[in-house]
């Protein structure tokens, strides 16, 4: 059983940084956008992680992109509702479509987002 959840977390991960930074994304969205622009931050602070920033506290792109990914997090968990609404469903676990469903998937995304605050598997409570 951990090694399906590693193995899951890994595929989460890999598929945001994909879909983050890859060159194929031409209209990139608020949130790829915020955790691009802290990614160069933590590049340019020589970290990996904001909590390892000797710059953490009080900084503003930190802020903004946890902001971001709330209401990232919000928007998603909107259309996931609407979804389950418009299929008349109470739960994801009762759709056929269920792992195969982007509406879903972004919405994980979203969570994990919003869980690590852009620190790629670290996360913060």
């Amino acid at each position: 059983m951990s090694a399906n959840l590693e193995n899951w977390e890994n595929r989460v991960e890999n598929s945001l940084q994909q879909e983050i930074v890859s060159p194929q994304i031409t209209n990139p969205s608020k949130i790829e956008i915020a955790l691009k622009e802290l990614k160069d931050c933590q590049i340019q602070n020589k970290t990996e992680s904001c909590i390892f920033c000797k710059n953490m506290l009080g900084c503003t792109q930190k802020s903004e992109f946890e902001q971001k990914a709330q209401e990232n997090l919000t928007q998603k968990q909107n259309e996931l509702q609407s979804c389950q609404n418009n299929k008349g469903i109470s739960s994801c676990l009762n759709c056929v479509e269920l792992l195969e469903c982007e509406v879903r998937n972004a919405y994980v995304r979203a969570v994990y987002l919003s869980m690590n605050k852009g620190n790629g598997g670290s996360f913060e409570f």
